[in-house]
């Protein structure tokens, strides 16, 4: 999806310093899903801003390109919070591996480079794109799942789905997941992997979800912005997660669909909330308007499993944000129905319709990285089988 020309500009222009004789600085967004704003440099102060174009209001993702600075120390500022609970996400070899850069104050961060540190990566969160799912499959192995394509984007692109675990027809239970409706919070993609994992190991929580259940899954419901590096959130006139009965975008009618022609007794929406501070270093459940909720002992039951077997990321049930609280409230609805009230009204045979926050640096403490998400969505495959059993 293109942007708006000026802001494009703005957005991929090299900024250059002079670092010391012969040598300059360039800052841009030439990286995968990059985006940012470079303002102005003031001596050794760089002064950025997410991306907004195609939004509205304020949000925070943003990925960088850092190159020439080696041996020099800036500072980034941004002029709002925009940097996690554990710093930047850092790479030294163009995105083969990431870590946090740690040290923040919310507004600003600095970052040494190293004397051999020519190109550097600099993320909000870790990146999660779609070359990313495509070598998670290929860890998988054939013969394991089944994969099609969900719909054509707004830009063509060829948006994927899969299918995991029982695929002869004859499961007993059908689940579909989704990821990304909002394209910015990447940690969702790990989580997805993880509850992959376990449907596909040969413990006995995968061989039984193999035996017993069909699996839908969508990793990129928001492909282009995924792709572009977009934030999602409130893309103007509204995002994809309020985009449930208008159905502007292709990705989110597709969806609808596959719901009513799987019609699951589960479905998983997986999100991230707000950057850091308060509930949003924990993971947590948005929970449903009990009005709207088909299964509400089901529901009840489910969150007891997933505490049960929590493992990667802590889980306490009570960080969760019971509707009517918080930001969870009809208002935050206005603009449309999500994916999951859509469901709730919708889909026949839904019994359980969850969405799950998963923090983007920090859980109760815990650091939260592709590994410690997918440890826990292998969990969440563990809690599937026992609420299947209850069910």
């Amino acid at each position: 999806m293109k942007r708006l020309l000026i802001i494009t500009l703005l957005a991929t222009a090299i900024v250059q310093l002079q670092a010391r004789p012969g040598k300059k600085i360039t800052i841009d967004g030439n990286l995968p899903a990059g985006n940012i704003v470079v303002e102005k440099i003031s001596g050794d102060t760089v002064y950025v801003q997410p991306d907004m174009s195609g939004h509205k209001g304020e949000w925070f993702y943003w990925a960088m390109r850092v190159r020439g600075a080696q041996g020099r120390t800036l500072v980034f500022m941004f002029p709002r919070t925009c940097v996690g609970a554990r710093g930047p996400v850092v790479s030294l070899d163009k995105g083969k591996t990431f870590f946090f850069g740690r040290g923040r104050t919310g507004k600003t961060f600095t970052w040494t480079f190293g004397p051999k540190d020519k190109d550097v990566f600099l993320y909000e969160c870790h990146p999660y794109l779609p070359g990313h799912w495509k070598q998670f499959l290929r860890s998988i192995g054939k013969g394991q799942f089944e994969t099609d394509v969900l719909c054509l984007s707004r830009s063509g692109y060829k948006v994927p789905f899969a299918t995991f675990g029982r695929l002869d027809g004859k499961e007993k239970h059908r689940v579909v997941i989704s990821a990304r409706h909002h394209c910015s919070e990447t940690m969702a993609g790990y989580v997805m992997e993880g509850i992959i994992q376990g449907i596909c190991s040969d413990d006995k929580t995968g061989k039984w979800l193999r035996e017993n259940v069909e699996f839908t899954v969508v990793p990129f419901v928001d492909y282009d912005g995924a792709v572009n590096g977009d934030q999602g959130k409130n893309r103007d006139p509204h995002d994809h997660n309020r985009d449930y009965g208008q159905f502007i975008y292709p990705e989110t009618r597709a969806l609808a669909d596959k719901y009513l022609e799987k019609d699951p007794e589960v479905i998983i929406d997986l999100h991230c909330p707000w950057i850091s501070s308060g509930v949003n270093e924990f993971l947590y459940n948005p929970l449903s308007n009990p009005e709207i909720t088909p299964d509400i002992a089901a529901e009840e039951f489910f969150t007891k499993c997933i505490e049960k077997n929590a493992e990667g990321l802590p889980y306490d049930p009570a960080n969760n944000v019971p509707f009517g609280t918080s930001w969870n409230t009809n208002a935050n609805y206005a603009d449309g129905l999500s994916c999951l009230n859509w469901a709730r009204l919708n889909v026949p045979g839904a019994r359980v319709c969850r969405c799950f926050e998963i923090p983007f640096a920090n859980a109760g403490g815990t650091e939260v990285n592709p590994e410690s998400c997918r440890v826990f969505g292998k969990s969440l495959a563990s809690a599937l089988v026992d609420l299947f059993n209850y069910l």
